[in-house]
């Protein structure tokens, strides 16, 4: 094929009509190793189809005066075509005893020997021929040159060549350091021969020198042990002082550690051959005995580096040890954190850091609680509630939550981190029942008890029985429908994360606000006091709530015909059925309904079932997911703008089984008990024993017939049967205060209306020059995430001025929610690209990228002065 090309080319050179200032063409043919002797000499017998003759010669190392003189005297007007198998070579020393110099540097060249033409079929600048001619074997192939071409579209030098074929034949997705290396180490684990097929094409020797001078491996290559013991610790080089890796000097290379790490990192962000990377980096912890050093390094040191999984664990595995032993770190455990949100492996252990972080904050919560509480004014008891306390609520669950998908997590953990989450729940368990439940508990009804035995309710302090009047009526003014979702057991600080969430969620707004709920807290007595009533009953007989006087309100229709007893036109809907409709069939339930109840149980079903108690925490997710769908339904299919989600009763949960010093005997009561659960009786006795228990003013319920008693702070009441870890129906702050969202659907335009918006950065860093490989940059993230200031994640990247990356991609995230602004600041670490050149009087581009929608937050330019770079040399 080549050499037909070869004739055909020449051929069409000759049949070209000459230019006007030309008597004839010359044309010398350089056929360097005479691969196209025949081809020259089949043409000398056949000829040239020419308007003008064209006549032949064939240069010899003796014939070069004949040559001159055919050219100049005998034929002096013919075309020539001039064969020699001798380079075209313009120096002056080549000149100097060349007799056919003057024609030569007139006439027109020809390179067609094999690599010539094969450079340019290629593409490849006339540089790179000898590079082509070197793995004329390996270009053989049509597939290879394929691959070769697409990798390497115009090779300029060998080198180039070289770097094409090493690619090609690995079978790279491109031609940069990291993928060759990554692909390579790749091919070795998954039992190739990549060694064996860079040699088959006499390419094995040019990959030892990349190697070597690109990340400083002169070991053997077959090893993927040593070799990706090598890329890992000289990539950690970069990350530790050096004093943390005495002993690994053998395995590691200094002066390669940025190229090192550029590979490692590129190789991070590829999630084709992430395991791989992860088994590579196990084996070498285990070979070189990581943990136990990692273990012994300060913290602050090792905060920042990520080329190795066991580095979080080691982490993991100081913080959660030590504050299981009550160690004040939770400003440390924080931060740290935070840090490692950005760095590689944080995924795997995500729920583990997760817990970590929802201890820390239960842990400073412990500690800025430390004196105890010491409200005594009942309603103010409330407030700390609903403004503070409810918090160590949250994180509780968040650590539950959080332990129990560790205990899920398919990642394997080593060092020792499981241990250490056992003991810090068993700190977390103490701190949350003993201490702040108990204390909190203790402080509430000591201010309390007094309003509840003379009157039944607390003064300050919205109560549930009037959220009909108060909050349906009183905010219904400015809209034509207001729909009420009533989640059983949603329980304030899962309702104050809802908030957060709708806020996020949506366009509209979200108030978080309270009220206690009736008593005793339980479904059947909190369902109907949300409904409009005057007065509330209770049936001996069967224990029914009746409203007044003889409305029962049990099931869905019995609750809407009591509702329509002062709303007409009121619906009460099941949440389950209107989620499963249809938007049409949605509309036809609501109708012309001006207030609309809509019922949903997920936190109860859960809970009230011993089977699935321990699941409560992971149903109050399932809800607030339910809830938020419910909000964005009634807003896009019912044309809804105010919603109210509340809740008939809180909870009580704990993890571990109680001891039997935290329950006692109905029978302690000396009452006749008509109704009883787990935290509370009631008694149609009015003296009752107050010592055990506190006592409820019920005269509101069939006019003082009845006495409530709840057991103090959240001692349960013994019952036969288990199901003694979630409970409800008592007076402790989890169960009776009953929250209320007020959801109000906001338009663009309209008042009131504020426009979400995500988190950002804005550069710290003065300079704005990079001298070095290895350079970090500080962000300040500008708002702290709550309300419409939503969380976010960014890619930081250096670009030149065509907009290509320059550097490794780092993520950043814009997440955290603290309003202290010196805590709101991350560093990142970048790297400049090996093999290429930095122009210092070019500019190049610090760029903030949206990781959710690409689009560009901003750019900041640089310069990069940088006195060498490391280019691909292959020892030519």
């Amino acid at each position: 094929m080549a050499q037909q090309d070869a004739v055909e080319q020449l051929k069409d050179r000759f049949a070209k009509p000459l230019e006007e200032f030309e008597q004839r063409r010359v044309v010398f043919w350089h056929d360097i190793d005479g691969s196209f002797e025949d081809q020259f000499d089949a043409l000398t017998k056949g000829g040239i189809p020419s308007e003008r003759a064209v006549r032949f010669l064939k240069l010899s190392g003796s014939n070069r005066f004949v040559a001159k003189r055919e050219l100049y005297r005998l034929h002096a007007g013919d075309d020539f075509l001039v064969y020699t198998t001798e380079p075209k070579d313009f120096s002056p020393k080549a000149l100097e005893k060349n007799w056919l110099a003057d024609i030569e540097i007139y006439s027109e060249h020809f390179q067609a020997d094999f690599a010539s033409l094969l450079a340019e079929s290629l593409g490849a600048k006339d540089a790179a021929i000898e590079g082509v001619s070197m793995f004329r074997q390996f270009f053989n192939a049509a597939d290879r040159r394929a691959r070769f071409v697409k990798l390497m579209p115009q090779a300029e030098t060998k080198a180039d060549v070289a770097l094409g074929v090493i690619g090609a034949t690995l079978g790279a997705s491109d031609l940069s350091l990291e993928t060759i290396v990554r692909t390579y180490l790749v091919l070795l684990c998954e039992g190739s021969d990549p060694l064996g097929q860079l040699s088959k094409y006499g390419a094995d020797s040019l990959f030892a020198s990349l190697v070597s001078k690109r990340i400083g491996y002169n070991g053997d290559l077959l090893s993927r042990d040593d070799f990706a013991a090598h890329l890992l610790l000289t990539a950690l080089s970069t990350q530790l002082p050096s004093e943390f890796l005495e002993g690994l000097e053998d395995r590691i290379s200094i002066p390669h550690g940025q190229p090192c790490l550029n590979v490692v990192r590129a190789w991070m962000g590829d999630e084709k051959s992430l395991v791989v990377l992860f088994e590579l980096a196990r084996d070498t912890e285990r070979l070189c005995g990581l943990p136990k050093r990692f273990s012994e390094i300060p913290l602050v040191q090792l905060q920042a580096a990520d080329v190795f999984p066991c580095i979080n664990e080691c982490i993991l595995a100081s913080l959660l040890g030590s504050m299981a032993q009550g160690a004040d770190r939770f400003d440390e455990a924080l931060q740290i954190v935070q840090r490692r949100k950005d760095l590689k492996w944080f995924s795997r252990v995500e729920s583990y850091f997760s817990a970590l972080e929802a201890s820390a904050h239960m842990q400073r919560f412990y500690r800025e609680h430390a004196q105890g509480f010491h409200v005594a004014v009942a309603c103010d008891v409330w407030r700390a509630y609903t403004n503070d306390w409810h918090t160590m609520d949250f994180w509780y669950r968040s650590f539950c939550s959080e332990f129990d998908r560790c205990g899920k997590s398919s990642f394997d953990v080593a060092g020792g981190v499981t241990d250490e989450l056992e003991n810090l729940a068993a700190w977390v368990e103490g701190v949350y029942v003993n201490w702040f439940l108990s204390e909190t508990n203790r402080c509430w009804v000591n201010a309390a008890e007094d309003q509840w035995s003379e009157s039944g309710y607390i003064e300050g302090v919205p109560r549930q029985r009037r959220f009909f009047d108060e909050f349906v009526l009183a905010g219904s003014g400015d809209v034509k429908r207001t729909l009420v979702i009533v989640s059983d057991a949603l329980r304030f600080e899962v309702a104050d994360e809802l908030a957060q969430r709708l806020e996020r969620a949506t366009a509209g707004t979200a108030e978080l606000k309270s009220m206690q709920g009736v008593f005793p807290s339980v479904t059947e007595f909190g369902m109907a006091a949300l409904l409009p009533h005057n007065s509330m009953g209770l049936r001996e007989s069967d224990m029914a709530v009746f409203l007044d006087g003889d409305v029962p309100v049990a099931s869905t229709e019995e609750r809407e015909a009591a509702l329509r007893r002062r709303k007409s036109k009121g619906r009460c809907i099941q949440s389950k059925t209107l989620l499963a409709a249809k938007r049409s069939a949605r509309k036809q339930l609501v109708g012309d309904a001006d207030v609309v109840y809509v019922y949903h149980n997920k936190i109860d079903a859960v809970g009230e079932d011993f089977n699935t108690e321990h699941m409560v925490f992971d149903a109050c997710e399932t809800a607030i997911e339910d809830l938020v769908a419910l909000v964005k339904s009634s807003i896009n299919d019912l044309n809804i703008s105010r919603v109210l989600i509340t809740a008939d009763h809180g909870f009580l949960y704990t993890r571990n089984p109680l001891e039997e010093r935290s329950k006692v005997s109905a029978a302690d009561a000396s009452a006749r008990v008509v109704k009883q659960g787990r935290r509370y009786l009631v008694s149609d006795e009015p003296s009752v024993d107050d010592v055990l228990f506190v006592k409820m003013n019920m005269d509101d319920i069939d006019g003082g017939t009845y006495t409530g008693l709840a057991p103090r702070e959240c001692v349960r009441i013994k019952k036969a049967g288990p199901g003694d870890n979630y409970v409800h129906g008592g007076l402790s702050l989890q169960e009776c205060c009953v929250p209320v969202v007020e959801f109000r659907n906001r338009r663009s335009g309209a008042k009131g209306f504020e426009e979400r918006q995500r988190a950002g950065f804005k550069l710290l860093s003065t300079s704005r020059r990079i001298t070095s490989m290895l350079f970090h940059v500080e962000l300040f993230q500008t708002e702290a995430v709550g309300g419409k200031i939503l969380p976010a994640e960014y890619e930081i990247t250096l670009l030149d001025a065509s907009g290509n990356a320059v550097s490794d991609t780092r993520p950043a995230h814009a997440d955290m929610a603290t309003t202290d602004e010196t805590v709101r600041v991350s560093r990142i670490q970048l790297g400049l690209k090996a093999g290429r050149q930095y122009d210092p009087k070019k500019p190049y581009y610090l760029s903030c990228r949206s990781k959710d929608d690409g689009s560009e937050a901003w750019r900041q330019e640089f310069n990069v002065e940088i006195a060498f770079v490391p280019m691909d040399d292959f020892d030519f």
